[in-house]
């Protein structure tokens, strides 16, 4: 399974994922096991796609998700649950990728509603919070997981 963290980090709220990213690997590693790795690609996630074997691994998309709902708010979905242009703030979205395309049902997408996506703006209070909350309870999971194992 990979956690890979997107966005543009000089767009507010936009580099939530990248935040969440961060925060895992502080908390439980860059690579908590042999089959657990937390990644980032800033600004131009496709490249970062074509390096993964989706048909052999999961991913998990950490990433700004503009979904009419309150700020902070969170979700987690399969990929192929999400309409075109759910990834509006990429070159491309994720969703048409070749490799996500292909794989659409090793993809999924954990992410939280942005609330500015302003150029040189921080996270937003209200979305950090909701990071922050993503933040505890994967690594809680992961951890529990890597006991169990």
């Amino acid at each position: 399974m990979v956690f890979l963290g997107v966005g543009n980090p000089i767009k507010g709220d936009d580099s939530v994922g990248l935040y969440i990213a961060e925060g895992l690997r502080k908390t439980v590693g860059a690579r908590p096991s042999s089959n657990v790795a937390i990644r980032s690609a800033p600004t131009y996630p496709e490249l970062a796609l074509s390096r993964l074997n989706l048909r052999e691994s999961r991913l998990v998309v950490l990433d700004a998700v503009e979904m009419a709902r309150p700020a902070g708010s969170i979700i987690c979905a399969r990929i192929d649950e999400t309409k075109y242009g759910f990834f509006a703030t990429h070159n491309l979205p994720l969703k048409l990728h070749p490799a996500v395309a292909e794989n659409r049902g090793n993809v999924f997408v954990l992410g939280v509603q942005p609330e500015d996506l302003g150029v040189g703006a921080n996270l937003s209070a209200t979305v950090r919070c909701a990071a922050d909350l993503v933040i505890t309870d994967v690594a809680s999971q992961l951890e529990r997981r890597l006991r169990e194992n």
